[in-house]
């Protein structure tokens, strides 16, 4: 809701500043001036920390590089096995902002090489059910699974960005989608099973039903606050 009012905060004053003058002037500016259309800066958000740069062409245009990464870790039950789960953000990649009024709205597309995956180990227990039996953990030995997602991601949202008081210093908010694909996913045993053939069956299965839990991280939201230095 709070970003939503923001962007039409912007749309607003947009719509009112008729005078492109009036872009670089004020208590929240557009980085319009010729002397400042570069920039670097640190960035924080879903896809996690990073840094960033960027030109800005002209009123309209700009483009970015940016890098960003996480690591989130929590106790998730994945194909009905209650496991240890790590979430790592790991990408990179470029975008391009388009200023459809010369001012601080834009909107926002690019690519990304992804590194995510997530790791879990499932947690220790007497027995484990993996496909449609029950399996003595003393049998199965470690029991982690791996997800990897598509190499190439893309985004794509809208955001406004702006320097307060005409200042070298930009601050930047953007909201949209970030989509990164179906995970691959892949398991791991180091027990007297993992040779056998009817218990590589039933890990088949695990892996169906990890692929169903964990498809939500096909696409998730991207928000991102990106603080800049222009020059």
């Amino acid at each position: 809701m709070s970003i939503s009012a923001t962007f039409a905060a912007a749309f607003g004053a947009a719509s009112m500043q008729g005078d492109p003058a009036f872009a670089g002037s004020g208590a929240f500016t557009a980085s319009t001036d010729a002397d400042r259309r570069a920039f670097v800066g640190l960035r924080a958000g879903t896809l996690g920390v990073g840094v960033e740069g960027g030109y800005r062409i002209n009123d309209y245009l700009q483009v970015r590089t940016h890098a960003a990464g996480l690591v989130y870790s929590d106790d998730q039950t994945v194909a009905d096995i209650a496991s240890d789960f790590s979430l790592r953000l790991a990408s990179v990649g470029v975008g391009v902002d388009v200023f459809p009024f010369r001012r601080v709205f834009f909107l926002t597309a690019g690519a990304r090489y992804n590194f995510n995956r997530a790791v879990y180990n499932a947690q220790p227990a007497s027995d484990y059910q993996i496909g449609d039996n029950i399996y003595p953990a003393a049998e199965v030995g470690l029991l982690s699974g791996e997800a990897r997602f598509a190499p190439n991601a893309w985004f794509a949202g809208a955001g406004v960005a702006g320097r307060p008081w005409n200042g070298p210093i930009e601050v930047s908010l953007e909201a949209g989608v970030y989509r990164q694909g179906a995970p691959s996913i892949s398991y791991d045993v180091t027990g007297l099973l993992a040779n056998d053939p009817a218990f590589l069956a039933d890990l088949e299965l695990q892996v169906e039903r990890a692929q169903r839990d964990l498809d939500k991280y096909d696409s998730f939201p991207l928000i991102a606050f990106n603080l800049r230095y222009r020059f």
